[in-house]
């Protein structure tokens, strides 16, 4: 109740006057805009909140991509070559004539510097065989192929598959290329001092173990302590980090 008082000529006079009370649908309509204005405050912060945690994201990303910014990315150097990736007869890379042996410039000086590293040290390390030809490489590949089938009396196809996980047909080699390295010492070379020296050395000279034992799933291949693939010093450091082999490298490199 309200009073409200009017004056009438010389008279004033008092009256009540009744309010009314809102209206229900006026209440709800409040109701539903406070209701709104809460759900569009709770929006903004959760798109702010989720642009913030996307933009720290890709901070992260750009992050590990900078990590690989001065990793050695040659194409070159990354070429895996087996059934699926082989080279043609007539792919003959640059080489460089050692005494024995032919090898990719690539990795010339550092393979030159590694041996000499190892004499220093009192390791026996020679290189057996860089790179191998295509027609070379049928060559070796038959004469094993042969071997095989006589020797476990196998039939054609197990033959080529066995011989294929220790001789790659030609054109299936990496020996192609003139990055892969076949080191030797006096001796057997599984298990010797100069294998050890090779595994906990080589990355500093840019080579890593092409067939690990532990990893014959991931190469297709035998294991083969004495066979080396260069890949530069940025890449063989990450690979060793990584505990990744070529194969598993260049998946790892193209899914970023």
């Amino acid at each position: 109740m309200r009073r409200k008082t009017e004056r009438y000529g010389a008279v004033d006079r008092t009256f009540e006057i009744k309010l009314n009370k809102p209206a229900k649908g006026l209440k709800a309509v409040k109701v539903l805009i406070i209701v709104l204005l809460v759900a569009i405050v709770l929006g903004l912060v959760f798109v702010g909140s989720r642009l913030y945690f996307s933009n720290d994201k890709k901070t992260v990303k750009t992050s590990e991509t900078e990590a690989f910014a001065d990793t050695e990315l040659n194409d070159e150097l990354l070429r895996i070559v087996n059934k699926s990736n082989s080279l043609e007869k007539d792919y003959v890379p640059e080489l460089v004539e050692r005494d024995g042996y032919s090898v990719s410039p690539l990795a010339a000086e550092s393979l030159d510097s590694l041996l000499e590293t190892a004499e220093k040290n009192g390791i026996n390390l020679s290189v057996a065989s860089a790179y191998i030809s295509y027609d070379e490489q049928h060559k070796l590949y038959t004469k094993k192929y042969k071997y095989n089938r006589k020797r476990y009396n196998l039939t054609e196809v197990r033959a080529q598959a066995k011989t294929e996980t220790v001789v790659p047909q030609a054109g299936n080699s990496e020996a192609q290329t003139g990055l892969l390295v076949t080191f030797r010492t006096k001796g057997k070379f599984a298990g010797s001092k100069a294998s050890s020296w090779l595994r906990s050395n080589s990355v500093d000279y840019g080579f890593v173990e092409r067939y690990p034992a532990d990893k014959t799933d991931s190469t297709s291949m035998e294991a083969n302590e004495a066979v080396y693939r260069f890949v530069g010093k940025d890449n063989a450091m990450m690979m060793r980090s990584l505990n990744k082999t070529l194969n598993e490298y260049v998946l790892y490199i193209n899914s970023r």
